[in-house]
């Protein structure tokens, strides 16, 4: 196989500048992760904090308790990204670019919180607990098998290929934000209106993990671009002049 080099990334480099994956772009990416998260994770803490339920943040574990301190502090590294980091310079481009891979996880992962806190509430984490964690490990799986067939691709297939099987993912990535809120309001109108009876927690499941099969899939996209700048000085906004690079 032969070695990847700026030339395979071509496409890539032109995404980093103007596209999906441009500095502006995912500073309006994380906001709307942001806007997600939000309500996956509030909805979780109501389910903590309300005086109508079961659990009373004083009953949670040591675990649970961190996660969502955790959260707290993501969210508010989420806002300074957001309001602070232009990707003006090569270091807060990359930090942008590697963030944005960080959220993305987040984001499939924040509704099995909510779901977690929903099974505590009517004593049955023993039994859904089991099956989030099996979803998350295959999706982990799933995953580093994405990246490495791609990897894989770009050092066996031609620069043509590439481009033609990147320009069928993007198609569907279009669609892909607009689902993700949808499936989001239909499912919390399921389960506000007790629609699915004692099965709303197992539909919830399910949704989630389309959700997370569908994201992770997207989220290549985002793992090559932070891949390439901290790769390749000459994919980041102010890339070294042609006299720099002879130097090194």
């Amino acid at each position: 196989m032969k070695k990847l080099t700026e030339d395979d990334f071509q496409d890539v480099k032109e995404d980093l500048k103007h596209g999906r994956i441009s500095p502006d772009m995912i500073r309006f990416g994380l906001g709307a992760f942001m806007l997600f998260s939000a309500i996956a994770v509030g909805v979780a803490y109501m389910g903590v904090a309300a005086s109508n339920t079961t659990i009373g943040w004083g009953n949670l574990s040591v675990f649970w308790r961190t996660i969502f301190k955790l959260e707290a502090i993501m969210f508010i590294i989420q806002l300074i990204l957001i309001i602070f980091m232009k990707g003006k310079s090569n270091w807060s481009q990359i930090l942008l670019n590697v963030s944005y891979v960080v959220y993305t996880y987040k984001l499939v992962l924040d509704p099995f919180v909510a779901i977690a806190v929903f099974a505590m509430d009517r004593d049955e984490y023993e039994v859904y607990a089991p099956i989030i964690l099996m979803i998350i490990i295959l999706g982990l799986i799933l995953e580093l098998y994405l990246i490495r067939r791609l990897f894989k691709k770009l050092k066996t297939s031609g620069i043509g290929e590439k481009k033609n099987e990147e320009t069928k993912d993007r198609a569907y990535l279009v669609y892909l934000i607009p689902m993700l809120f949808l499936l989001t309001s239909i499912t919390g109108y399921v389960i506000s209106h007790s629609l699915l009876g004692e099965m709303d927690i197992l539909a919830m499941i399910g949704i989630c993990t389309l959700l997370l099969t569908l994201i992770l899939i997207g989220t290549i996209e985002y793992v090559i671009g932070a891949y390439c700048v901290i790769r390749f000085p000459s994919f980041r906004v102010n890339p070294p002049t042609e006299k720099n690079r002879s130097m090194h």
